[in-house]
């Protein structure tokens, strides 16, 4: 395979990822938010419908209101 990512890469998306579970006490920037959305709409979706709807969640009277919902 020609193109094939390096050990580090591979190691970054499939080994040492994790989902965190708790919001950090530090805003994120809107910039940084629209960067990554624009990178995910670049991944491969069924028939190009980029089916993901995605709310930021940003104030902490919404982060109480959506609390009830998370595991």
């Amino acid at each position: 395979m020609p193109n094939r990512l390096d050990e580090t890469a591979l190691r970054q998306l499939f080994l040492d990822a994790r989902s965190h579970n708790a919001w950090q006490a530090k805003d994120v920037p809107d910039a940084l938010l629209k960067e990554v959305v624009d990178l995910m709409k670049m991944g491969p979706t069924s028939a190009n419908c980029l089916p993901a709807r995605i709310i930021f969640v940003k104030s902490a009277a919404a982060k109480q209101r959506l609390a009830p919902f998370l595991s």
